[in-house]
């Protein structure tokens, strides 16, 4: 990242007063020039030093304070751990155990969430909660058992990391990639090099921060670009909930900065092209660069949006290779693939057909860092074609991404559903879709009874993993009627091509 921070350096020293941080916490909107950027940076990392924290969590939403206490956290080589805001209380707990969080920062609104987390073990004393030298932030200490600082000794060694990025969750108990600065680094300036030939413009936040790909795609090349990185709260800009979003808002906020970048998720991209008209073609007007990410996107909606003359470009990353590997840009571009590899990667077919990233591997897994990576089998099937062009063409494995971007593994959402007496067996679907649906066998007679027993297993998963819509399976699956493997087993394919035509009217 040095060069991150040389730019930073730079754009202190040449344009002092020229803005890179505007930030609207909802009802106050404050803008960080360069230099002031810098001074807070410089400030934090003092804050930190004098402190003696060496790994700490982040929970917060979207504001300039995350982006400074994470710059600050990188200046020093201080392990930093974003907290999903989406994450439940027993992953949070989870998260903060397994990587040793010793302090959380956070915002003194959203504290209690916090405290109130029966997973923690928050310091209650009067001098529990510090507060560091920059506007409505404050530090929570974590007491960490003896049992958990031992282990965590034994199994983690967080030298070189300096992020953990978590999964989304796709089981109760996600697994923490750990990045190096040379990694992120190393995606930074591939990016960069990649959209140099494009003018400076300023960038809106729309995914979370803790989102690796906005962190580093967003708001770590837009500065170092030379951008604006702007920020606003979650839910002023369409997120109703972790399956619900309101398109309408977003539009809004990119007309009113007139933001000349965006990250969207599949499910944004498709809700913009349904409901696109002559007033929101004026309010993107401004856009020169819409990229999608974080799942795959409808062929279909691309070429609509292409159509419709929006700047939109498809790309491929992973948390396990530091983000971005691929992207389409707007001097190549070939819709329905995700791009060309970026400089610093390497992109291979293994003989099975599956994607393989050489030349940028994460540091390891969480407690798995023993041996260094010299490769990332990512578990998607695809193919290159003759120009280089990228192609995803499915999963190896029965993990499902919804269009939101969350990576969900079904046995565990199955599990759940399976512990009521109401549910004989399930099935559950939503690839590339928003939300969750099952085909449920049940002894039950009545819908409402099932719904109930749905409805109370919901609450036990994060609103990401919980089942919006299910029908009721014909029959039971069995070996005979080829559901069922003879050992117990779901055929995922074959109960999802019985049902395709009910599983879709469901999201019509």
């Amino acid at each position: 990242m040095k060069k991150l921070f040389k730019a930073l350096a730079s754009r202190a020293t040449h344009f002092p007063e020229q803005d890179a941080l505007i930030s609207n916490d909802g009802s106050t909107q404050t803008t960080i020039s360069n230099q002031q950027l810098l001074e807070n940076i410089t400030s934090v990392s003092s804050f930190l030093e004098k402190e003696g924290v060496k790994c700490i969590g982040l929970f917060m939403d979207n504001c300039a304070q995350w982006i400074i206490c994470d710059l600050a956290a990188a200046k020093l080589g201080i392990t930093l751990v974003p907290i999903p805001l989406f994450f439940s209380q027993s992953q949070v707990g989870h998260l903060v155990a397994s990587a040793g969080v010793e302090a959380i920062i956070t915002q003194p609104l959203m504290s209690s969430t916090l405290t109130s987390n029966q997973s923690l073990a928050i310091e209650t004393d009067e001098h529990s909660a510090t507060i560091l030298p920059l506007k409505n932030t404050v530090m929570l200490r974590i007491t960490l058992k003896e049992s958990t600082k031992e282990s965590t000794k034994k199994t983690v060694d967080l030298t070189n990391t300096i992020k953990i990025t978590y999964t989304s969750g796709s089981t109760g108990e996600p697994k923490g990639v750990c990045l190096s600065a040379q990694n992120i680094g190393a995606v930074c300036e591939g990016i960069a090099a990649s959209m140099s030939a494009m003018s400076t413009t300023n960038h809106l936040c729309v995914l979370p921060l803790a989102t690796l790909l906005e962190n580093i795609a967003g708001v770590y090349v837009c500065l170092l670009h030379g951008g604006v990185v702007i920020t606003e709260p979650l839910a002023a800009l369409g997120f109703l909930s972790n399956a619900e979003f309101d398109i309408s808002q977003l539009l809004a906020k990119v007309a009113l900065y007139q933001a000349g970048s965006i990250i969207l998720l599949p499910q944004m991209l498709t809700l913009l092209v349904h409901g696109f008209n002559g007033t929101v073609l004026k309010q993107c007007s401004s856009l020169q660069f819409i990229a999608v990410g974080g799942g795959k996107s409808s062929k279909p909606i691309l070429q609509q949006a292409n159509t419709l003359g929006l700047p939109v470009f498809e790309g491929y990353g992973l948390s396990e290779c530091g983000s971005v590997v691929s992207l389409n840009l707007p001097s190549q571009q070939r819709i329905g693939s995700v791009g060309k590899a970026l400089e610093h990667v390497a992109v291979v077919i293994s003989e099975e057909g599956e994607i393989v990233i050489e030349g940028q591997a994460m540091l390891g897994y969480l407690g798995e860092l023993e041996q260094p990576l010299d490769r990332i089998y990512t578990g998607d099937l695809g193919y290159i074609d003759e120009d280089g062009y990228i192609f995803v063409s499915g999963r190896k494995n029965n993990k499902i991404v919804s269009s939101f971007g969350r990576n969900i593994s079904p046995e565990w959402v199955e599990a759940s559903l399976s512990s009521s007496s109401a549910i004989a067996q399930v099935a559950v679907f939503g690839e590339a879709r928003p939300s969750l649906s099952a085909v449920i066998v049940s002894p039950l007679t009545s819908t409402i009874e099932i719904k109930n027993a749905i409805d109370e297993c919901n609450k036990h998963l994060p609103d990401y993993a919980q089942i919006r819509h299910w029908l009721r399976a014909e029959q039971p699956f069995t070996p005979n009627n080829n559901l069922l493997t003879n050992n117990g087993r779901l055929k995922r394919l074959n109960i999802e091509k019985v049902y395709q035509q009910q599983l879709a009217a469901l999201y019509a």
